[in-house]
């Protein structure tokens, strides 16, 4: 899947080998209300829209494998078969499930155990001991997840797809041919991929909460309540955290590798080893074809 100034497309390759993309025209909500281009707030803006459209993206890729499973049946038994297709309410269902499971596994989970080993050992949310903690959690679960869904065989596939994208984008920036042989050159890593702004998002998750909770919460206080109130403030402030990681994996996606923002990026160009795969040729081809069609002249 690629997205151009005003369009995203999604490329596959069906079973008898040939590509198939979906051109979808594309007006950003921070060109239609300029208000949500500024600063800050553009980060968790992008971030919805992005979802959003990823969630399409697997609904199109879903559609034309089960257009494939179809015809395979309409050709051993002459009646087709039926499509699934997600509607709106469908996939803002799953946008809700989605972003609910990730608070759940990503924010509430985390605080709720550093909570447990602070009355074990005597910190509580005012203690900078008590966010180390939680950031620790936070990162070791992220890790485990996505090591853990990268040995799943289909996963590991669109980890290399997820390669193959970042070829062609830094074939494109290059400014060179969109060949298969030009893309292979290139790393698979990324300073602008999702894994960085992640990891990006979690840090300054913990350098923020650990300043911001000690002057809110004292030590004295109801303490379920008190936990309830953490973890409802931390989903909140995750808006302005994306937002402000936004602003500097931009910064860094601009700067010579030896700059301070590409710096603060390299932990999370690291961790690409975990989410991206070395892609074959064919794989490759799918995403060229997808970046072509992006930036293709109206």
């Amino acid at each position: 899947m690629m997205r151009g100034p005003d369009r995203w497309t999604v490329t596959v390759r069906r079973e008898d080998g040939e590509l198939e993309t979906s051109v979808t025209p594309y007006r950003g909500w921070a060109r239609r209300w300029p208000v949500l281009g500024k600063p800050i707030l553009r980060g968790a803006v992008v971030l919805l829209e992005s979802m959003i459209i990823g969630l399409k993206a697997l609904n199109y890729s879903a559609e034309i494998a089960a257009r494939d499973v179809d015809e395979s049946k309409e050709g051993e038994s002459g009646k087709p078969g039926d499509k699934p297709a997600l509607g709106f309410w469908s996939l803002a269902f799953t946008l809700i499930t989605a972003f609910a499971l990730a608070m759940g596994l990503f924010v509430a989970l985390p605080h709720v155990a550093s909570v447990l080993a602070g009355k074990y050992w005597g910190f509580d949310e005012s203690s900078g001991l008590f966010h180390l903690l939680d950031g620790i959690i936070k990162f070791g679960l992220f890790i485990g997840y996505v090591w853990a869904i990268g040995l799943i065989p289909d996963i590991g596939r669109v980890y290399a797809y997820h390669g193959a994208e970042h070829k062609a984008i830094y074939t494109f920036e290059a400014g060179e041919p969109l060949t298969a042989d030009m893309a292979a050159r290139h790393s698979a890593w990324h300073p602008r991929c999702g894994t960085a702004f992640i990891f990006l998002v979690l840090a300054l998750s913990i350098l923020f909460f650990a300043a911001v909770f000690p002057l809110v919460f004292s030590a004295e206080g109801a303490s379920i309540a008190r936990t309830v109130a953490g973890i409802g403030l931390k989903i909140v402030l995750m808006l302005p955290l994306a937002g402000l990681a936004y602003e500097v994996t931009r910064l860094a996606g601009k700067s010579s590798p030896g700059s301070i923002w590409r710096i603060m990026l390299w932990p999370g160009l690291l961790l690409q080893r975990l989410t991206t795969r070395k892609p074959d040729e064919s794989q490759l081809e799918v995403a060229l074809d997808a970046l072509k069609k992006a930036v293709a002249p109206n």
